[in-house]
């Protein structure tokens, strides 16, 4: 297997965009409140507007190298700072995996053990399936999203009882407000990991069929989030849902039926470990590609940044404040540098390849 198929694209979009939102939506419904859901939504809809973008840009260019359109683009010297910004923003999002699992199993399930435990025994494993190369990512990511999205169906199911869609009513009874638009641009910000998949586009086989793949892929994302938003706001309501800071480990620990199936933690065991893993692994898979267009395939480099994942970790995980206003922090950088400096590079290489063409080839 030396290419990606659209198959697998499913699998690693879904991989990399879906767990951070349905882990700490606390972000964005604070201040979006019971209308959060909507706010998702539009999200979702700016997000498809931008993969539309993306990939038809790199399809009538017939170019889809990153680091080839951003030097095109801006030139040798800032494409090449804007590339590191992007690095940068993926090394931020491999500390936010570990960070967010350790931290969220220690508050939630197993207080008596240290965040660092749960670090240690999350990054070095992520270093062998890394290891053993394209194929080992793609299996796990293929099995690992199957059983999370499996687990969050039966979740949906299993708490619906507990659910008062009231909740949700009046439905934007204030209009749109600042409150909410800033909701949307947080939630665009969770949506923006999406373009994690930018160096990925090298290694599809057939781009023939890359749009069709994405949307089918981007829809089930979109709406298995705003599912999830609504699910949480009708739990919890708005007010008492805003202060937990991960609802849906709370969420789950109300699951009791007959007075004994109460397998609740089960589920969101595998979900949050199994999703947070599997973007880890991507997104270190992603690092590596771009990474080679830049001539650094130093094989021990994957130690170097696991150790500074580890020290970043050590510090965020054990102190939630901290870790939260980190991240709300981290949103902004991703939305920047997965989201609105790729929109810009990509139109200004659509533009200048366009004026080139027309030099080489005039009417």
């Amino acid at each position: 297997m030396d290419k990606f198929n659209g198959t697998h694209l499913f699998f690693v979009l879904s991989g990399m965009a879906i767990v951070s939102m349905k882990t700490y939506p606390r972000l964005y419904t604070e201040i979006g409140g019971r209308d959060s859901w909507i706010a998702v939504i539009c999200s979702g809809i700016l997000l498809m507007l931008f993969a539309y973008m993306i990939i038809s840009i790199t399809e009538k260019n017939n170019n889809y190298n990153m680091k080839d359109i951003y030097c095109t683009a801006m030139g040798k010297t800032l494409g090449n700072i804007l590339i590191w910004c992007f690095i940068i923003t993926l090394f931020l999002t491999l500390v936010e995996c570990s960070s967010v699992e350790s931290n969220s199993m220690h508050v939630n399930m197993l207080a008596n053990t240290p965040p660092w435990f749960f670090t240690i025994f999350f990054a070095i494993p992520a270093i062998y399936t890394f290891s053993r190369g394209k194929n080992a990512i793609v299996i796990v990511s293929i099995i690992g999203m199957t059983f999370v999205s499996i687990s969050g169906t039966n979740l949906a199911i299993l708490t619906s009882k507990y659910k008062n869609f009231n909740f949700l009513l009046p439905i934007m009874e204030k209009g749109v407000t600042p409150n909410f638009i800033m909701a949307i641009v947080k939630s665009l910000g969770f949506f923006s990991f999406f373009s994690m998949i930018l160096p990925f586009l090298t290694e599809i086989k057939n781009k023939n069929t890359l749009k069709k793949s994405i949307f089918i892929a981007l829809l089930f994302i979109i709406q298995m989030e705003v599912v999830s938003t609504m699910g949480i706001i009708s739990t919890f309501g708005a007010l008492r849902g805003n202060i937990i800071y991960y609802p849906k480990l709370i969420q789950t620990q109300l699951i009791n039926y007959w007075g004994f199936l109460e397998s609740g933690e089960l589920y969101v065991l595998l979900q949050v470990i199994a999703g947070w893993y599997i973007k880890y692994v991507l997104t270190l898979f992603s690092m590596k590609l771009i990474l080679k267009k830049l001539n650094i395939d130093n094989r021990f480099y994957i130690y170097c940044v696991t150790l500074l994942v580890l020290i970043s970790s050590f510090f965020l995980s054990k102190d939630i404040k901290l870790l939260f206003k980190s991240l709300n922090i981290f949103i902004y950088i991703a939305l920047a540098n997965f989201i609105i400096i790729p929109t810009i590079v990509y139109i200004t290489f659509h533009i200048r390849n366009k004026k080139t063409l027309e030099k080489i080839n005039p009417m």
